[in-house]
C-alpha cells in the first residue's frame, strides 16, 4: 500500500524537518515538507497541502504537524474528514517522524499513525546527572567508553 506523508508546521518547521530527514536518510519518495509562513493564511496552507495531495497519488496519507490545535494541524484534520484513509498526528520528534518514514509502505495507516506517536513517546526522555560527589576523587571510570 503506498502511503504519503506530508509534515507541515509553523515557520520552516516543514523544510527544516526535511533537512534533518535528509541528513539522516538521504531523499525519500512519498514525503512532502510544507511550511506555514508568516505570510500565509489558512486558506493558502489549505492550498499548499491540497496541492502536495495531489502531487502524490497515494493510497493512504499520514500528516504530521508541529503543534495540536495549531492552524497546519487544524488545516489537516479539515482535509482528513474529506477522504478515507487519512490520519493526522502533532508533536512527534525527529526520530519517531523518520521511523515513520521508513515504515511508511508496510502498514495500514491508523497503525502507522499510532506508531509515530507512540515512538515519540517511547523516545522522550529526561537525562539525570547523579551526583557522586567530587569528580577528582571519582575513580569510577563506566563512562569511559561512552555509552
Amino acid at each position: 500500500m503506498k502511503t504519503n506523508i506530508i509534515i507541515t508546521g509553523h515557520g520552516n518547521y516543514g523544510t527544516g524537518v526535511e533537512s534533518s530527514i535528509r541528513l539522516l536518510a538521504g531523499h525519500n519518495e512519498g514525503v512532502e515538507f510544507i511550511d506555514f509562513l508568516e505570510e500565509d493564511t489558512d486558506v493558502t496552507l489549505k492550498d499548499k497541502v491540497i496541492n502536495a495531495l495531489a502531487n502524490n497519488k497515494a493510497d493512504q496519507n499520514l500528516f504530521v504537524c508541529d503543534i495540536l490545535g495549531g492552524t497546519p494541524f487544524k488545516v489537516c484534520v479539515e482535509l482528513s474528514y474529506e477522504k478515507e484513509n487519512m490520519e493526522v498526528v502533532a508533536g512527534c520528534n525527529i526520530g519517531a517522524i523518520l521511523e515513520g518514514i521508513l515504515l511508511k509502505d508496510s502498514m495500514e495507516i491508523a497503525e502507522l499513525a499510532d506508531s509515530v506517536v507512540n515512538s515519540t513517546k517511547d523516545t522522550a526522555v529526561r537525562f539525570t546527572k547523579i551526583n557522586s560527589g567530587n569528580s577528582a576523587d571519582n575513580n569510577d571510570s563506566s563512562m569511559d567508553d561512552g555509552i
